[in-house]
Order: structure tokens, then C-alpha cells, then sequence
């Protein structure tokens, strides 16, 4: 059922009238974007949009001096990446260090710790970029405003980047990371040397941002890139293709409803020219958008009218490298519009992989390439950090780290977990956003039935301020009122040491959340179970397969 905030004027759940939608849309500097101003101004500084971007990228045939705010983000380090492989100098600062800064400073990049005024005096940049995360009233951002350099956000840069190729979006709610990776691992395994862009860490695609330079069959290469919603920037990109994954209600700290989320992907879908244009035909609201706004839009999915339909076949035990446990595979076949189009298979766990594989698929079908090209590509992903990720295995438990945190996510990767047929499992969540808990509680307090025992952490806030009355104890009380049980730990150490005493043989423990403390926690429990006596970690996936499952689809809805 929606949730009130999800009504429009007329009461129905999909926000009512075009007309409706559009006054109720508060994103503001999406409208200033598509007003065309190159740029506004502010004081002394003035901050350009992406066609001011490439105004300038153009003007500097030397190599532009680019300053990074919030250097060590896993978006604004994969853009110092971009612009180090285009022959920038890039400089920057960041709070923390970490490895992302560590690979921008061995690549040649001057990055500080800390933010100060001074580190943009002594850059000298000709254009100022500062993540979403950084407020206006940083030091570094006043004194490059105040000094009459140039300003922007991170998205003008990555899209103006982009429109210097052949830019394929991948956008939606949830799945953006793995399948913006999992294309560009394909392509790349194909022999088109993509670009790319992904907005998290991925093993098999290091480091997670690369500009490609050249030409591949007399054209520029794809630049495959991950299209954020989050913050009214995804209206900035004009792609000749993209995969449009679903939509949902989230990021409600910006989004006044799912009316203004809905009308952003309508605009976005407008966008995309040139190329083909691909969604999920499994998500109803998706469809009902996609069908009005783009009726020559292909479609992936379970869905019996799919243009590429999801068959799921069997899954089955692959062997590993020797002395090592096998791997669980999912394959599944293919049919394009009532053809056969191939059989494929996947390392990655459960129904909503199973969709992402679709719709790279499908995507590199339009793309000119064969089947079985495609097929042997698409095998070998293992996936992004964070997701579905395996810390530690062994005959007795796993440990395991997600990136999910939203109902919907967490719903499906519990599903996911549940495929590897653990004995129990031991869910430990921290929520993202007073916000989002606040106006998805009643979802929130349903998701988790999956799981055997549950633990909340604190929420954490993303530099959001508290909601009076909001907190992980107000979720807890939501969640035993569906007749769920759930503890509330303190912080990361006191939840390790509570989940490790209740730990039995057979048990898959899944750390979950967007979080920090989630995170830490399940390293922390990872390095505390090797550190125990006895331990025999084998590197594959605990539980195994089965061998036998009955040929279906995917979706037991299209059963």
C-alpha cells in the first residue's frame, strides 16, 4: 500500500496529472538547467553547468586545473580519475584519508586532509568542484567563490566528460552500481574499451573510473556511467542510451514525493536519444510511465511481454580453482521477442541480479554483439564491494556486507541470502537517513521477515539533524508490532560481540546497511572469527546450490 506522502491531488497513488506533477516538483535547480543559462552567479564565483563545463574543458588545451572539495568520496575520486586521464591537475582536499586518496596522490594528484581556504590559494584551479555532501559554507568553496573562480558540482563535470563520447546512463532506484559495473566489465571484456564511471568500488574494475581515449570502430567509445537521482542531478545527462532500472519512493531528504521522483525519470527518459532506450517491464510504475513517455522503448524483465524475458533455468555447483569450495551459478536463458536468443549464467545471488543480468544483456544485444560474445562476457562479473560481498566462510558460518538500505533492497537480498539455504540468518541493520526511516517506517517494519534474528544500529545520519522522535528504538517498536523480535546495539563493537553470542553452526550472518557502523561491524566480525581457533576459511560461497530446480521464471508472479 503507498504511503500517504506518495498521493497525488486526486488521491491516487502514481501522483495524479502531468499537470499535478509539474507543480508540485521542488526541484529547482533542474528547472534552472533546463531553462539553458550556461551558468549563475553568486557574489564574485560563478558556477557553470555542464555546458559551461565543457565550454572550458574545450577553451584548455593544456590541461585544466581542477580542484576536487570531498576528494575521497567514491564519486568525486572516481572524477579525479576522469580528469587525471583527460591530463588535468587535479588537487583536493578531503576530512579522512583513505585508499581512494592514496591511488589519487600515486596517480600525481595533490590531495590535503582537512579542508582550508589556503589549499585553493595554493592550487591556483581554474574550476572548483565540490560533492553533494560538502555545504556551500566550506572554506574552500567561499574563498574559490570569492576569488571569481569557477564552481560546480560533480554531476555537470561527469556529464560534460561523458558528452565527449557516447555517454549509456544506467539509472533507477536500486541495482545502479552493480549493473553500471557489470556493462562496463562486458564491454570491456568485449574489446570496446569503454570509459566509465561507477559510483562504487568494484574488484574487477580498478580504479572504479576510466577515460577512455581513441576511437573504436570509427566512433568514440561508450561511456558507461552511473546516473545518481539522489540530488536532482540525473537531469544533467543526455545519453544516447541508458537502462532504466526502476523507480521507487527514496531519497525523500530531497524528493518531496514519489510524484517528483516520478516526473524526474519522465524528463530523463525525454533525454535519451540516438541509441536504445531499455526498462524493467516488472516494475509497474515504471512501465506506466515509460509506456506513456517512451512507447519505442524496449523491455527486460520476467514479464511474459518482455522484448528480452528472463527465463531462469537451474542453478548449479561451479567448481573453483582447485581445493577450493564450488561456487553457486544461476543460469537461465534469454528469449528476445519470441526467439531464443542464448543461454547465460551469473555468479551474482538472487531475483534482482537475475533482472540487472537481463538488462545488460539486452543492452549489449543492441549494441551489435552475439550471443554467445555476450554470454561468455557476462560470466565471469563477481560483482561491487558492498554488494552481497563475502567476508569470511567457513564449514561452520559466513559473514556478509550490503550495501542496501531501502525496504525494497533489503527485502531482495534477504531473499538472496535465503538462496544459499543457511540454517538460520542473523540480520544486523543500521538504518540511512532520519528521513527516509521516518517516511518509509511502516515498510521498514515489514522487510525484515526474512530474518531469523535481527539487530538495529543507531541510524546514521548522513549529515542530516535528528528528527526529534526518530531513532532506531522508534523503529525497533515498529517492527516488534509486526511480531518480529529485534535488539537495538549501542555502536558497532557492543553489536559484534552481541550477534557473536548468538551465533550457531550454519548460521549466514548478513551486515547490512549504507552506514559506516554496519560495515566496520562486519569487518570486525570477519577478522574476529579468523582470529579464532580453529577456523578453516574456505574462499567461495558458503552452503552451495542445488543442482536440481525445476525449469520457471524468475518471478513467481508470471508463473
Amino acid at each position: 500500500m503507498a504511503s500517504p506522502g506518495c498521493r497525488g491531488t486526486d488521491g491516487r497513488a502514481d501522483g495524479g496529472t502531468d499537470a499535478a506533477l509539474e507543480r508540485r516538483q521542488k526541484c529547482h535547480c533542474a528547472q534552472n538547467r533546463r531553462s539553458g543559462s550556461k551558468q549563475s552567479f553568486g557574489m564574485n564565483g560563478y558556477e557553470l553547468d555542464t555546458w559551461g563545463v565543457q565550454e572550458l574543458l574545450q577553451k584548455s588545451s593544456s590541461g585544466l586545473a581542477v580542484h576536487l572539495i570531498g576528494a575521497g568520496g567514491c564519486g568525486m575520486s572516481g572524477l579525479g580519475h576522469l580528469l587525471l586521464d583527460l591530463g588535468c591537475r587535479v588537487s583536493g582536499s578531503d576530512l579522512q584519508e583513505n585508499t581512494e586518496i592514496a591511488g589519487l596522490r600515486a596517480r600525481g594528484a595533490v590531495i590535503h586532509q582537512g579542508h582550508a581556504a589556503s589549499h585553493v590559494a595554493s592550487a591556483n584551479p581554474q574550476l572548483v568542484v565540490r560533492s553533494s555532501a560538502v555545504p556551500e559554507d566550506n572554506p574552500e568553496w567561499r574563498q574559490a567563490r570569492e576569488s571569481g573562480v569557477a564552481l560546480t558540482r560533480r554531476a555537470p563535470v561527469l556529464a560534460a566528460l561523458a558528452h565527449r563520447q557516447r555517454p549509456l546512463c544506467v539509472a533507477g532506484m536500486h541495482g545502479k552500481t552493480t549493473t553500471t559495473a557489470w556493462l562496463a566489465y562486458a564491454l570491456e571484456r568485449l574489446g570496446a574499451s569503454p570509459s566509465y564511471a561507477i559510483g562504487w568500488l568494484t574488484p574487477q574494475l580498478t580504479p572504479h573510473a576510466r577515460y577512455s581515449h581513441g576511437q573504436v570502430n570509427g566512433q568514440p567509445p561508450w561511456f558507461v556511467l552511473e546516473a545518481d537521482e539522489s540530488d536532482g542531478t540525473l537531469l544533467e545527462f543526455r545519453p544516447q542510451a541508458a537502462i532504466v532500472l526502476n523507480v521507487d519512493e527514496d531519497h525523500l531528504d530531497y524528493f518531496e514525493d514519489f510524484a517528483s521522483v516520478r516526473l524526474e525519470f519522465q524528463q530523463f527518459a525525454d533525454q535519451v536519444r540516438g541509441g536504445p532506450l531499455l526498462y524493467c517491464l516488472d516494475d509497474e510504475r515504471l512501465a506506466a510511465l515509460m509506456k506513456k513517455r517512451r512507447p519505442d522503448a524496449l523491455t527486460y524483465g520476467c514479464h511474459p511481454l518482455a522484448d528480452y524475458r528472463l527465463e531462469f533455468i537451474y542453478c548449479r555447483p561451479q567448481a573453483g580453482p582447485p581445493g577450493t569450495a564450488p561456487e553457486p551459478m544461476s543460469c537461465f536463458e534469454i528469449w528476445h521477442q519470441r526467439r531464443r536468443l542464448g543461454e547465460f549464467s551469473t555468479r551474482l545471488l538472487g531475483a534482482q541480479n537475475l533482472s540487472n543480468a537481463a538488462a545488460v544483456i539486452g543492452m549489449l544485444h543492441q549494441l551489435g554483439y552475439g550471443a554467445e560474445a555476450i554470454a561468455e562476457a557476462v560470466a565471469g562479473f563477481r560483482g561491487a564491494a558492498r554488494r552481497q560481498q563475502c567476508l569470511y566462510r567457513d564449514e561452520r558460518w559466513a559473514v556478509y556486507d550490503d550495501y542496501g538500505h531501502h525496504p525494497n533492497e533489503i527485502r531482495l537480498t534477504l531473499q538472496a541470502m535465503r538462496s544459499l539455504s543457511p540454517q538460520r540468518l542473523l540480520v544486523a541493520f543500521q538504518p540511512h537517513r532520519y528521513t527516509r526511516t521516518q517516511k518509509l517506517v511502516e515498510q521498514f517494519a515489514t522487510c525484515f521477515k526474512g530474518a531469523d534474528r535481527l539487530w538495529l544500529l543507531p541510524i546514521y545520519p548522513a549529515s542530516e539533524p535528528p528528527i526529534p522522535g526518530v531513532d532506531s528504538g522508534w523503529l525497533a517498536q515498529a517492527i516488534r508490532a509486526e511480531g518480529q523480535a529485534v535488539e537495538v546495539a549501542d555502536d558497532a563493537q557492543s553489536l559484534v560481540h552481541s550477534v557473536r553470542a548468538e551465533m550457531q553452526p550454519g548460521d549466514l550472518v548478513l551486515f547490512i546497511g549504507a552506514g559506516a557502523d554496519v560495515t566496520v561491524a562486519a569487518h570486525q566480525m570477519a577478522a574476529q572469527l579468523q582470529a579464532e581457533p580453529g577456523t578453516s576459511e574456505k574462499p567461495a560461497h558458503p552452503g552451495g546450490a542445488s543442482d536440481v530446480s525445476p525449469r520457471g521464471r524468475c518471478c513467481g508472479r508470471y508463473r
